[in-house]
C-alpha cells in the first residue's frame, strides 16, 4: 500500500534558520499544495490552501520559489505565485534546473532579488524558500543566504543539513555554497 501524503495527515513543515539572533529567520519546505502520484516517498495530495495558511501563519514576507515553470503544471500549482500574492507576501521566482545550481539567469536575477531578501532579513522578517521536494534546491540557496549575511560556508551548510535532512542534494550545489561570499548591501 502506498502511503497518501496530504496537508491534513502530513502538516506542512517549515525548516528555521537564521544568520544571527538579529535576523529573520529562512524557512525551508517542499512546493505547497503540490501533487505527485510518482514521489519515492508516496504519493502527495496537497491542499494549497491549508499550505499556505501553515506559511502565512509563520509570518513569512517573502516567498522565494525555485522551481521550473513546467513543474508548476506537473505539480498541478499553476495559482501559487497569485495565491501568495493574494495573502500579502511578495512571491519571487527565480527557477533553477532540478538536481542543478544557478544559471546565469538566476544570478543576473539574483543581484537584484537577493539585495530584497537579504534587505527583508536584515529587518527580521521571515523568508520563505522552496522548491518540489524542499532539499537540493531549497537548501542550496538557503546556505547560500546564510552565507551572504556573514556565516561560514560550512557552518551555514551543516546548519541547513540538522535543520533540513537531506539538504544540499549533489556536489555542485555544495560547491555553489562553499563559493559564496559575504555581501554588505547599503
Amino acid at each position: 500500500m502506498t502511503l497518501l501524503r496530504t496537508s491534513a495527515t502530513h502538516p506542512l513543515q517549515i525548516a528555521e534558520v537564521r544568520a544571527n539572533e538579529h535576523f529573520g529567520f529562512i524557512g525551508i519546505t517542499f512546493c505547497p499544495g503540490k501533487y505527485d502520484r510518482y514521489a519515492v516517498t508516496g504519493i502527495w495530495e496537497r491542499d494549497l490552501q491549508a499550505d499556505l495558511d501553515v506559511i502565512e501563519a509563520w509570518n513569512a514576507s517573502v516567498v522565494l520559489t525555485l522551481l521550473e515553470s513546467e513543474e508548476f503544471h506537473t505539480l498541478k500549482v499553476t495559482e501559487l505565485g497569485q495565491e501568495v500574492t493574494k495573502r500579502g507576501m511578495l512571491w519571487i521566482h527565480l527557477p533553477i534546473k532540478d538536481f542543478s545550481v544557478p544559471d546565469q539567469q538566476f544570478e543576473t536575477r539574483w543581484q537584484d532579488e537577493g539585495k530584497v531578501i537579504r534587505q527583508r532579513l536584515r529587518a527580521r522578517e521571515n523568508i520563505l524558500v522552496h522548491c518540489k521536494g524542499g532539499l537540493g534546491r531549497a537548501g542550496m540557496i538557503a546556505s547560500r543566504l546564510l552565507v551572504e549575511l556573514g556565516m561560514d560556508p560550512a557552518e551555514a551548510i551543516r546548519l541547513v543539513r540538522h535543520r533540513r535532512q537531506g539538504a544540499i542534494e549533489t556536489p555542485g550545489q555544495l560547491s555553489v555554497v562553499r563559493a559564496t561570499k559575504a555581501i554588505m548591501d547599503e
